[in-house]
């Protein structure tokens, strides 16, 4: 199990981008007393409360991208195949979804971007739209991959969507 110290920035699942701002037991009403905890400070304009994260966490916990590693991912856009579920079976989609994001690899949530984003072009040429499932993951893959490459970069979220869309054919 990694260690983080503070001063690290993490990327935590349900939050995004956070620096540890303490370890220890937080004098907070309601948490485990004999247990070490993270204080993650979000660095993202959606989440403003701290989060106390247990240092023994299962939780998905990792080190940010730098700006030199975001560039790369960037850069590989444009040679990322689009994939797809085999099945239209709605649990079949939600699954195979569900399973891409889960692992929090910035690899397969632009594999996610990438191909809903297609799709979505697909769709809008028909005068339709992406149903509400892949809506949902595309903007929870786009939510996580925007907030932290513009960490990294030093941009906007708007600023890294538009970098994203421009690179995808």
């Amino acid at each position: 199990m990694v260690m983080y110290n503070v001063g690290d920035v993490v990327f935590y699942y349900s939050t995004g981008v956070c620096e540890v701002v303490n370890i220890g037991e937080p004098a907070i009403e309601g948490l485990s007393h004999n247990i070490s905890y993270y204080t993650l400070k979000p660095l993202s304009k959606n989440h403003r409360e701290m989060i106390y994260v247990p240092t023994n966490t299962k939780a998905f916990m990792r080190y940010a991208i730098n700006a030199e590693q975001a560039q790369k991912y960037i850069s590989m856009i444009e040679n990322i195949e689009p994939e797809y579920p085999e099945t239209r079976n709605p649990k079949g989609v939600q699954d195979f979804y569900s399973n891409l994001l889960g692992t929090y690899d910035n690899i397969n949530l632009l594999k996610v971007i990438v191909s809903l984003t297609l799709k979505k072009r697909q769709c809008a040429d028909k005068n339709k739209h992406l149903n509400q499932t892949q809506s949902s993951f595309l903007r929870r893959a786009q939510e996580i991959v925007y907030n932290e490459f513009a960490w990294a970069l030093d941009k906007t979220s708007d600023e890294i969507a538009n970098i994203i869309d421009s690179k995808i054919l």
